[in-house]
């Protein structure tokens, strides 16, 4: 959680001036790989230039003009400089002595975004940011969280775009000045540039959860009838992120009511997995830009057999109509971008499904909670290009091709951030995940054996034939000295750093 201090100091405002100049800007198509470069240059440069003046006559005043939409620029882009360093100086982060300055923000509906400092190391990338109220409204709180990613180039290894989010903690909460502090994680099935794009598509101001029991014994669920997900891409191999079966969506007549948004759309056990599929509409924004209504939405569902968690096969998200029907690929593929993106946003309910292996002999062991979240928010768009340094030197790899527990282990790097393993296991996402069950994960130095984390992580990104591919990440909790460094321990396994 947050910790909250008192100062002296003034809420940051963006004056009406600012909004027009920056509006005007916008409309300014630049060279953005030649201005970061010299951006970049200058960030690191602490000369100042007193430009001397010009008569402003003919061509003088033309040129004058563009100096000044220069300098305009210069200020815009400076305004932020400094923030790295008093955001250190005053919270001094765990990570703080890797990650590279930033210092960039933007603003959209009265809520100014700063990303303070980022880094990429490999697959992972770690970044420092800020959200805060301008608008003088004081709606970020102790409470606020936001919903970050990363738009990454779509290739054959990467899933959906996107990069895989890690974790999000709140940092620290500024009371004075309605600033919320974030440290950002990301973890991705490939490496991860050092130039990307982030974006935040919403902001929530508060974020309760709720648990409640399913309301139906899992002995008296049966099977029920499937159909073709719209959203699953023929030729593909098997995704975790999308089944190409879901079951039939309904309206939820044949289960009982839940409280708040949302309703069981159906539920049954095919081929001795449990399916599970979560209706919920699809939430507008009122006029202050919040969640309507008391935003509670039932958003998923987790599994426990003897309190122990079962991990899900797969979970697929679709948007339907008023009739509960998705769009095919052939029909979105034969529908303008305009035209498709009108449909999402006019459909008016999300449709979920998640998946998880079941033993039908022993339901009684089992134990199925529907998840809730309480939400207030504001959706938006905020967008930045992110640059950080280049940190192949502080990364090492250990040996590959090593066996964890029937699981392929085909690389290990050791970053200062921790460890990243991928490989492939035979036998698909359940044996992956036993492979790695209560296997922690340490580096050997010469000073001894020190603890990374234990349980890491493990991400299965693809399923081909029955063979799962996975990611996994065990985070350091202060950076790692990677030249210190041996060997990687998993579990009782020892790989030697190269």
């Amino acid at each position: 959680m947050f910790r909250a201090i008192r100062r002296e100091s003034e809420t940051m405002m963006i004056d009406r001036d600012e909004q027009k100049i920056r509006k005007a800007f916008s409309q300014i198509q630049v060279d953005t790989e030649s201005l970061e470069r010299k951006v970049r240059e200058n960030m690191n440069t602490k000369k100042i230039i007193k430009p001397t003046p010009l008569k402003r006559t003919g061509f003088a005043a033309a040129a004058s003009i563009a100096i000044l939409i220069f300098l305009s620029v210069s200020v815009y882009a400076a305004a932020t400089l400094g923030v790295f360093d008093r955001f250190m100086e005053e919270h001094d982060p765990a990570f703080g002595e890797v990650v590279t300055p930033v210092e960039m923000y933007t603003v959209e509906d009265g809520i100014r975004i700063d990303i303070i400092a980022a880094q990429t190391f490999g697959n992972n990338a770690l970044m420092y940011l800020s959200v805060q109220d301008v608008s003088g409204q004081n709606r970020v709180t102790e409470y606020a969280n936001i919903a970050p990613f990363m738009n990454l180039p779509r290739d054959e290894e990467r899933l959906m775009g996107i990069g895989i989010f890690g974790g999000m903690a709140p940092f620290y909460f500024d009371a004075a000045t309605n600033t919320a502090y974030f440290q950002l994680e990301f973890q991705d099935v490939v490496d991860i540039p050092n130039v990307f794009e982030l974006i935040i598509s919403d902001v929530r101001f508060e974020t309760r959860r709720t648990e409640m029991d399913f309301p139906v014994a899992l002995s008296a669920l049966s099977s029920a009838q499937t159909v073709q997900n719209p959203m699953y891409i023929p030729g593909r191999d098997f995704p975790t992120w999308c089944a190409e079966y879901i079951l039939v969506p309904s309206m939820g007549d044949n289960f009982p009511a839940l409280p708040g948004d949302g309703w069981i759309s159906n539920a049954a056990i095919i081929n001795g997995n449990l399916h599970v599929q979560i209706a919920t509409p699809v939430i507008e924004t009122t006029e202050l830009g919040g969640r309507s209504a008391n935003g509670n939405v039932i958003s998923g569902a987790t599994l426990t057999q003897n309190g122990n968690m079962v991990a899900p096969i797969n979970q697929s998200f679709v948007q339907v109509d008023a009739n509960l029907q998705g769009l095919s690929l052939y029909q979105q593929q034969s529908m303008s971008p305009e035209e498709l993106g009108e449909w999402v946003r006019n459909a008016p309910y999300h449709i979920s499904e998640v998946v998880f292996p079941i033993d039908i002999t022993a339901l009684e062991s089992y134990s199925l909670t529907l998840i809730g979240m309480f939400e207030h928010s504001v959706a938006g768009n905020w967008t930045m290009t992110v640059c950080t340094g280049e940190t192949s030197g502080q990364m090492r790899l250990a040996a590959s091709d090593v066996i964890v527990g029937g699981a392929v282990v085909e690389s290990v790097m050791v970053t200062p951030l921790g460890v990243s393993f991928s490989g492939i296991v035979d036998g698909g996402i359940a044996d992956g995940a036993a492979a790695f069950r209560g296997r922690s994960i340490y580096i050997e130095t010469p000073a001894g054996n020190i603890l990374v984390q234990e349980n890491p992580s493990v991400v299965f990104s693809e399923m081909y034939g029955t063979d799962a591919i996975f990611t996994g990440f065990a985070r350091s909790e202060s950076p790692i000295d990677v030249a210190e460094v041996t060997a990687v321990v998993i579990g009782d396994v020892r790989v030697a750093v190269e």
